[in-house]
């Protein structure tokens, strides 16, 4: 079975919804399908798969790999239109799954069909993020219409966490469905790569390390982060805090700065695949916020598939039935966050348990067939 993805965006990057894409590709190849994928120009990083991609003319000249609109991605976005409608003529594939908004947009002025609209989070909440406050409440709401209206003229939805699903069904009065997406288990890290990875940041043996990994947009709830991570040194001076992102890092330095905890902190690059296994490896605890509500963070099934203990804020489990796969705190509470760390730090004799059933959680919760069986009821839907 041929199926046609389009992202409106670069690919790859280190960004977590272009990983889950490639992540549901891999998915469909490993399982004897041939997909394909439709893309930008711009590409993070270097990558050869094995299934084709297809990529715009390099017209807009765009050398941005942050998420957000802006008017270069909108020339990219109209030429996702003719290249769509070329792909589905030529190639006539089963499907056509298009990956978040303006993809979805994208497919539907081709006329393409039969498309499966893939949310990966509600425009309506995060959007206003990316903009000032004077133009955020117009944002909101033009954001949560376009969800609506595209969600309604698919031909199935699907959401790629169980609280997207619902906020969707509710919204546009049509059934969507939580699409798992499919993880990997990477290799275990061994304590010589610990110590070597440790090493490398500058950090002791015994300090205590907090992780976070990924892109610094508002939307993330970094503030939060800062304050809680000030609030951890209060109990636990040696605590250092890794940011592992390529992401400018201003907006977070300065949070820090203006709490004095600026020089427990390290940043590190986060280009490819070793920049991220190392910065796990080094770390004892991994930390994901959220400061609105949104789609599936990917950072939280790539810390507890790398057996990271995970601190994840409510918002953040993004509905996902965790168990005791991550320590789930109150949203916006850093007090709060603080103190989970600190029981995660004390209590190291119990971070491989942790790490075991992280590991579980994703091997069985986000298994490809898991993927493959959601697509499948989809399209035959």
């Amino acid at each position: 079975m041929s199926v046609l993805h389009v992202a409106a965006m670069p690919f790859p990057s280190v960004q977590g919804t272009q990983a889950a894409v490639r992540a549901m590709i891999d998915a469909e190849h490993e399982a004897g399908r041939a997909p394909s994928l439709l893309t930008y120009a711009l590409a993070g990083y270097e990558l050869t798969p094995p299934w084709p991609i297809h990529r715009v003319s390099d017209v807009s000249r765009d050398r941005s790999l942050r998420s957000g609109p802006s008017l270069r991605k909108l020339v990219s976005d109209a030429q996702l239109v003719l290249a769509a409608r070329r792909l589905a003529s030529a190639e006539r594939p089963a499907c056509i799954v298009a990956h978040h908004v303006e993809a979805a947009a994208a497919v539907l002025a081709a006329r393409a069909r039969p498309l499966v609209f893939v949310a990966h989070t509600a425009l309506g909440p995060e959007l206003p993020t990316y903009l000032p406050e004077r133009a955020r409440s117009l944002a909101a709401r033009a954001g949560e219409a376009l969800d609506i209206s595209l969600a309604r003229r698919a031909d199935a939805v699907l959401a790629v966490s169980p609280r997207l699903a619902e906020r969707l069904t509710a919204a546009c009065g049509r059934e969507v469905r939580y699409l798992p997406v499919p993880w990997m288990i990477p290799a275990p890290i061994e304590p010589a790569e610990r110590k070597k990875a440790r090493a490398r940041f500058g950090f002791g043996p015994l300090d205590p390390v907090v992780l976070y990994a990924g892109n610094l947009d508002a939307y993330q709830g970094l503030e939060l982060l800062a304050r809680a991570f000030a609030a951890l040194l209060r109990h636990r001076a040696d605590a250092r805090l890794l940011v592992a992102t390529s992401s400018s890092p201003d907006a977070l330095e300065k949070a820090l700065w203006s709490l004095g905890c600026m020089e427990r902190t390290t940043f590190a690059p986060l280009a490819d695949e070793p920049d991220r296994r190392i910065a796990h490896a080094a770390a004892d605890v991994a930390c994901i916020t959220r400061a609105v509500e949104g789609g599936l963070p990917i950072k939280l099934l790539d810390a507890l598939a790398r057996g990271v203990p995970s601190l994840v804020s409510r918002r953040a489990t993004a509905g996902l039935s965790l168990g005791d796969a991550a320590i789930v705190v109150a949203d916006d509470d850093a007090e709060a966050l603080a103190a989970a760390a600190l029981i995660a730090i004390e209590a190291r004799e119990s971070a491989p348990e942790r790490a075991r059933r992280g590991i579980e959680y994703v091997r069985r919760a986000h298994a490809p067939a898991a993927y493959l069986a959601a697509i499948d009821q989809a399209l035959t839907r």
